[in-house]
C-alpha cells in the first residue's frame, strides 16, 4: 500500500489542476489591507470550529479586531484553537504556515513571527497570488464565485443567481434595475431584466451559474405557476415610493423563488449551461442542514436535461445520496470542493464509494472554496493526498492498476473540470 501511495502521490503532485470553486478577491490588489494573520485566518471556516469548541461570538469578534494587540487576542482563542487544531480546518492552517512561512504550526511562540511574514505578502510587488496559486499549488485557473471582474491569469467567473431568485432587499432590486437598464414596474420587467443580466454575465466570461440558496431555504423548487409568482411580485413592487415607504427588506415568498429558479433553468436548458449548487454543510454555526440535501434537486435534474448540474461539497453529510445521483443522472457532476478540509477522512471514504458507483468523468477532485489565499495551498495538498490514498487502496485491492489510477487522478483533477468549464 505504501509504495502504491507514494508512486501515485508523486505523480499527482506533478499535475496542473483546475480549481472548481473559490471566493478570493478577483485581483490581488483587492486583498484586505487592514488586517493581520489572525484576522485573516479567522475570517472563514476555522472560526466555526472555535465557536463549536466553546469560543463566544464576542470573543471571536475581539480576536478579529486587528487594532487590538495580537498577543492578547491570541490568548483569548488559544485554548479553543488547541481543541480544534485536529479538524480539517485546523490542520489546513498549520500546513499552510509551514509551507509558506516556515513555522511548524500556529501557536503562542510563532504567532508574532508569522504575522510579520504574513504582512510582507501585502506589500506592493510581492505577487503572493502567483506564489501560492501558480508556483506552489499548480492551479491552471480557479472558478471564482460571482466576481465577473477578475484577473483571468488566475480566475474564471460565475453568475450568482441569488439576486434574481431571492432579492431580499430593495437595494438588490434597484441594482437589477440599474444594471439591466430596465425600469422595474411589472413582473415581465423583472424577467426581462434578469435574462439580460444573465446574458451579459456570459458575455463577460462567466463559465457557470451559481446557486447558494441552501443557506436560506430547502433545495426543493416546485414547478410553480406564473400566476402565484406574479401575485407575490405585484404585492411587493407597488409599495415602493408610497408615503411612508422606507427601503429595507423585500417580501419575497417561496412561490416567487420557485418560479424564478425554473425560469432561469429554462434559459440554461436552452443554452446548455452549467449550474453549480451548494449542497450539504453550510459555512458558519447554526443552520438547517436538511435544507441542503441534494436529493431535493431531483426534479430539476429530470426536467432540465441540457443543464449540467455541478453539485458541491460532496453533499456532506449526504455523500451517499450524491453517489446515487451521480450514478443515475447523466447531467449531474459530483464536486469535492471545500470537502477535503471539512473532513479529510470523509473525502477518502466518499471517493472510494464514488469510484465504485459513478463513472470517473463525473467527479471533480478539488475546489479550494477559500476567502484567504493562504488556505488554498493546504487544501490542494490535502486533496492530492486524499485522492492518492483512495486510488492506492483501489490498486491494493486489485480493482485496477497503477497506470489506470494515475489516469483517473488526472481526469478528476484536470480533465473533468476542463471539459466542464473550458480552457
Amino acid at each position: 500500500m505504501k509504495n502504491y501511495y507514494e508512486e501515485i502521490l508523486d505523480y499527482v503532485n506533478t499535475l496542473q489542476i483546475i480549481d472548481s470553486h473559490e471566493h478570493l478577491p478577483g485581483y490581488e490588489r483587492n486583498r484586505e489591507r487592514d488586517t493581520d494573520i489572525l484576522k485573516e485566518y479567522l475570517s472563514q471556516y476555522f472560526s466555526s470550529d472555535l465557536v463549536s469548541a466553546g469560543l463566544k461570538f464576542s470573543e471571536l469578534e475581539f480576536a478579529r479586531d486587528e487594532k487590538q494587540p495580537l498577543a492578547e487576542r491570541w490568548k483569548v482563542v488559544e485554548p479553543y484553537w488547541n481543541l480544534a487544531r485536529n479538524t480539517g480546518y485546523g490542520r489546513a492552517l498549520d500546513l499552510s504556515v509551514k509551507a509558506l512561512y516556515g513555522a511548524d504550526r500556529i501557536d503562542g511562540e510563532t504567532i508574532e513571527g508569522l504575522n510579520r511574514e504574513f504582512l510582507k505578502t501585502l506589500e506592493p510587488g510581492q505577487n503572493h497570488y502567483r506564489k501560492v496559486l501558480k508556483e506552489m499549488s499548480k492551479i491552471q485557473y480557479s472558478v471564482l464565485d460571482g466576481d465577473l471582474d477578475c484577473d483571468r491569469t488566475y480566475f474564471r467567473s460565475t453568475c450568482h443567481l441569488s439576486v434574481f431568485i431571492n432579492p431580499n432587499t430593495w437595494d438588490q432590486i434597484e441594482w437589477v434595475e440599474k444594471e439591466s437598464g430596465i425600469p422595474i414596474t411589472s413582473f415581465d420587467d423583472w424577467l426581462e431584466a434578469c435574462e439580460i443580466l444573465i446574458g451579459r454575465a456570459l458575455q463577460m466570461g462567466a463559465v457557470a451559474l451559481k446557486c447558494t440558496l441552501a443557506y436560506n431555504r430547502p433545495l426543493f423548487f416546485e414547478n410553480t405557476g406564473r400566476r402565484e409568482a406574479e401575485e407575490c411580485f405585484n404585492r411587493m413592487i407597488p409599495k415602493k415610493g408610497r408615503p411612508g415607504w422606507e427601503p429595507g427588506w423585500a417580501d419575497v415568498t417561496k412561490p416567487f423563488q420557485d418560479y424564478m429558479m425554473h425560469y432561469i433553468l429554462r434559459i440554461a436548458n436552452r443554452r446548455g449551461l452549467i449550474c453549480q449548487f451548494h449542497t450539504g454543510l453550510q459555512e458558519g454555526n447554526r443552520n438547517y442542514i436538511y435544507n441542503s440535501d441534494p436529493s431535493l434537486l431531483s426534479n430539476l435534474f429530470v426536467q432540465y436535461q441540457n443543464v449540467k448540474f455541478d453539485l458541491f461539497h460532496i453533499g456532506y453529510p449526504y455523500q451517499h445520496v450524491m453517489s446515487a445521483l451521480g450514478k443515475m443522472f447523466p447531467n449531474v457532476y459530483l464536486d469535492m470542493c471545500w470537502a477535503h478540509i471539512i473532513s479529510p477522512a470523509a473525502c477518502i471514504h466518499t471517493l472510494e464509494e464514488w469510484l465504485d458507483s459513478a463513472p470517473v468523468n463525473k467527479i471533480i477532485a478539488f475546489g479550494g472554496d477559500y476567502c484567504l489565499v493562504d488556505g488554498v495551498y493546504a487544501h490542494q495538498l490535502l486533496a492530492r493526498r486524499n485522492v492518492s490514498k483512495t486510488l492506492a487502496q483501489k490498486v491494493e485491492d486489485s480493482v485496477f492498476g497503477v497506470d489506470e489510477a494515475k489516469w483517473m487522478a488526472k481526469r478528476m483533477f484536470y480533465e473533468n473540470p476542463r471539459e466542464l468549464y473550458g480552457e
